[in-house]
């Protein structure tokens, strides 16, 4: 085994690209649950207040 091991040059650039696909990825789910939930939420207001009409 190498004593002297060094990564490529490139290794640092090509993980990090990779965690922000992964956070953007997650950070994209999050965001389609609270719009979800929103819209959810309005519906049902909505049909709620209906018989006050």
């Amino acid at each position: 085994m190498n004593a002297n091991f060094e990564p490529s040059p490139d290794f640092v650039a090509r993980v990090m690209r990779q965690v922000r696909t992964y956070e953007e990825s997650r950070a994209s789910l999050v965001l389609d649950w609270l719009r979800y939930l929103a819209a959810s939420g309005a519906l049902l207001g909505v049909l709620r207040a209906a018989p006050v009409f």
